[in-house]
Formats: C-alpha cells, sequence, structure tokens
C-alpha cells in the first residue's frame, strides 16, 4: 500500500479513534475505488486521502490496520452521515474568517454583442459602466484587500463590450501598488491583436473561458451576433483562441450541451482536436445548458435528461480521446463553502455600483454600493443558509462535498445524472492526481480554472 495524498488538516483527528465493532466491517459510504494499472486507487471524499492498494490488499482490506485507522473501514452499524456532519461544522467553525476582499467579479457592461436565444439574461436591461465607476471599483478594491493580491474575474454581459473600464481599473490598481491577476469569461469575438497584447501586459490576463455551441453553422445560428460585415463568427472566434493560446494564455472552451446541438458537439470536438490538441493550456468541458436559471429557463423531464446525460458522457469521452478534455485533480482540503457567494472574500461590482455575491442573482439581489460602507448582513446571511439535507443524503458517496445553498438558482434538485456526474469527475481525478504522482513522485492539486 502506498499513500499518494495525506489526509486533510486535523479531519482524522476530529474523527477520532477508530470504532469498534462486533457485526464485521465495511466501506465507508465515502470512500470511492477505481481499478489502475499498479493496483487500486481508494479515494476518501471525507478525509481526502488517496491510497494505492495491490489487487490482493484491496481483496482482503480487513488486513490492513491502517484503512481502519483512516476510516475507511468502518462498523456496520455506524452512522457516516452523522461522523460527516461532525468534521464539517468542526472544521467550519474553525476557519478563519476571511479579513479582507481578494475576489471581485466585475461586470464592465450587461451588454453583449450577440443575442444567445439561452442566455439568463435575456430580457435585462443593458447597462455600461461608466469612467467614473471604474475609477471608484478601483479604489473599492484597493481599500478593501488589504494589500493584498486581487483576482479579478471580467464578466458580463461580454466584458470586451466595454473594454475601456477594464483600462481604468487595472490602469488604477497598478498606480496604486496593487498586485493582481485576471480570468475573463468571453464569447471570444473581441481579441484582436491590439486586445490580446493589452490584456498581456496591463490586465494580467491568464485564463480566458470562450462558450462554443457548435461547429460553424451551429455556432454562428445560436450566437446570432449584431454584426454584419459577412465575417464567420465561428472564424473569428476560432482564430482568437489560437491568437490567446499563442500569447501564453489559457483558454478553457465550455461547450453548452442541450438536445438542439447534442451530436454536433461531437463533431465540433473533432475541429477543436485537429487545431489545438497539443497547446499548452487548452482544455475543453462540457456542460448542460442551465436548467432552472433566467426567464428562459426550461425544466427537463426525466427521460429527457436522463438522454441528455448519456450524450454528454459519450462527448467527455470524445474529448478525453482526443486529448482536450479538462484534466482535473483531487483538492487536498475538504470543501467548506461552496461558491464565491458564502466565501466570505469575494464580490461582484456590477456596471452602476451595485454589490453582490452572485453574479446569477445580482440584477435585483444586491448587497451593497460602492459609494457606501457596509453590507445588508441579513441578506449575506441568507447567502450563506444551506439546503437542508435530504433521505438520499444518507447513503450518497458526495455528501462532504455537497454544501447546497437555498439562494442558489442553478442547482435547484439532485438527480441521478447529476450524482453520476460527480462519481465520473471524482474517479477521473484520482487517475489523474496518480499520474502525476507516478511522474514526479508526489501528487499535483487540481488546477483552479474558473469553470462557470
Amino acid at each position: 500500500m502506498q499513500t499518494i495524498l495525506h489526509p486533510s488538516g486535523n479531519t482524522l483527528k476530529i474523527l477520532g479513534n477508530p470504532r469498534p465493532s462486533e457485526t464485521g466491517f465495511r466501506w465507508m459510504t465515502y470512500v470511492l475505488a477505481r481499478s489502475v494499472e499498479g493496483g487500486v486507487l481508494l479515494f476518501h471524499v471525507l478525509t481526502r486521502e488517496l491510497l494505492l492498494l495491490t489487487p490482493e490488499e484491496y481483496a482482503e482490506p480487513d488486513a490492513l490496520p491502517v484503512l481502519r485507522a483512516g476510516w475507511f473501514r468502518v462498523p456496520q452499524e455506524l452512522d457516516d452521515q452523522k461522523y460527516a456532519d461532525q468534521v464539517r461544522f468542526i472544521r467550519k467553525t474553525m476557519q478563519k474568517k476571511p479579513k479582507h476582499i481578494v475576489g471581485y467579479t466585475i461586470f464592465t457592461t450587461t451588454d453583449c454583442n450577440a443575442r444567445c436565444f439561452y442566455c439568463f439574461e435575456a430580457g435585462g436591461f443593458h447597462i455600461n459602466m461608466s469612467a467614473e465607476t471604474a475609477h471608484k471599483a478601483a479604489a473599492y478594491m484597493a481599500d478593501h484587500c488589504g494589500g493584498k493580491k486581487v483576482g479579478i474575474e471580467w464578466f458580463g454581459g461580454e466584458p470586451l463590450f466595454n473594454k475601456p473600464v477594464i483600462d481604468i481599473i487595472c490602469s488604477d490598481l497598478a498606480a496604486k501598488g496593487i498586485e493582481y491577476s485576471a480570468c475573463m469569461i468571453s464569447n471570444g469575438y473581441l481579441f484582436d491583436d491590439a486586445t490580446v497584447k493589452q490584456a498581456v501586459n496591463l490586465w494580467k490576463l491568464n485564463h480566458v473561458q470562450i462558450t462554443l455551441d457548435g461547429t460553424e453553422e451551429v455556432y454562428n445560428r445560436s450566437k446570432a451576433y449584431i454584426y454584419k460585415d459577412g465575417k464567420s463568427p465561428f472564424q473569428v472566434v476560432m482564430a482568437n483562441i489560437g491568437r490567446l493560446l499563442d500569447a501564453g494564455i489559457g483558454v478553457s472552451v465550455r461547450l453548452n450541451i442541450d438536445d438542439y446541438n447534442a451530436d454536433n458537439l461531437m463533431l465540433l470536438a473533432d475541429e477543436l482536436s485537429a487545431q489545438f490538441a497539443g497547446k499548452r493550456r487548452f482544455q475543453v468541458y462540457s456542460h448542460t445548458l442551465y436548467e432552472f436559471v433566467g426567464e428562459r429557463a426550461r425544466v427537463r423531464t426525466e427521460d429527457n435528461r436522463c438522454k441528455l446525460y448519456e450524450k454528454q458522457k459519450s462527448l467527455c469521452r470524445k474529448l478525453e480521446t482526443c486529448g482536450i478534455g479538462l484534466k482535473q485533480g483531487l483538492s487536498r482540503n475538504l470543501k467548506l463553502n461552496h461558491c464565491m457567494a458564502d466565501s466570505g472574500s469575494h464580490l461582484t461590482i456590477l456596471p452602476d455600483g451595485k454589490l453582490g455575491l452572485c453574479g446569477l442573482h445580482d440584477h435585483d439581489d444586491f448587497i451593497g454600493h460602492l459609494d457606501h460602507e457596509g453590507f445588508d448582513t441579513q441578506l449575506v446571511q441568507d447567502y450563506r443558509e444551506r439546503c437542508e439535507p435530504i433521505e438520499a443524503c444518507r447513503t450518497c458517496f458526495y455528501y462532504p462535498e455537497c454544501l447546497r445553498l437555498k439562494k442558489c438558482i442553478e442547482l435547484k434538485e439532485c438527480f441521478p445524472e447529476l450524482q453520476d456526474e460527480y462519481r465520473q469527475n471524482l474517479l477521473d481525478g484520482m487517475r489523474n492526481t496518480y499520474i502525476a504522482w507516478l511522474g514526479k513522485g508526489e501528487a499535483d492539486e487540481e488546477e483552479n480554472w474558473p469553470v462557470c
């Protein structure tokens, strides 16, 4: 047996000594197993420990006392959920509250140069951030970061539809001596040579997420850009992806999958592979279109959802085979907050200076304003309130990581296809972490790509 990842923090101390049993032992609910060429990988979702066992050791697990000491093997009668709750509560209580705000999602505009039929912001007001508000935003960030490095996510609308305010905010931060780095959620259309140069030199942009909806015909139809100059938007964006990669800026392509384009995305995977496979910092992942978000949200039937997720599985396998799939490892730390909304160290800044906690909520649900100190403390607390466990949680492998928030409008339901996706992501992470360990003698922690 070999240890690839050690347990996280003081989790084993919180769990205490292993429990004896008169009725025998079983695998804890939160243990996942995966066969690899070197044996069998075991990952403990609660403790974050990753082990490599020989096939013989895996066949006789109770011959290894270390598996009981590490809570991989537990008494038959143990209430797993009770202990998971105990660990999460104590670790959350011990977690230091952030003293400063070091992460910002900034809406430069709520306008866009595309007219995607599925956009969750469709029907909303189109507002551009003014130069005055941009200066205020930079001043606010400098005043509240405690001198620490600031992470910026440029968002919209299409953030490049209002580039001047990006220049203003970055220039102001630099003038104030504030270190910063940035990522961006963009459709990629406006990344010409001058913009990419500015992104590298002034914006400190290290990563861009770009959505593609299909091959050329499908993409151009679904994006419905406002331009009528005869250029193919698909070809423009593909060229810009290459331009970003050549400049050293990472690109993750998000494939929004739904009934209308699921089959076509398989063809797109071939195109992306042919053009970008082997490019450093290029990866592709798929995401089912929002089911519960926005005015055009639609709740899928069980049969429709099942078929769509099966197609997504096929697409993920295709991306992996092509060598362009997103390669995530395993986080070494137990997840203690869901997202930016309950992190305590992240704010969104809207074009009109309003402050919020969630990019999907902020247009009508904000906690403050750049012109005023202080927040709506009750609303801040509302964003941290978690959903109560349901009966299915008692036997779910993912329970230690699943921190669902009551105000989260994307993940309103838990369903089997979603659990299958989480399971596959962890199994893939086990393999990728193991491969990294084989190559370097130590395991890499997952890279924090801004996948939204």
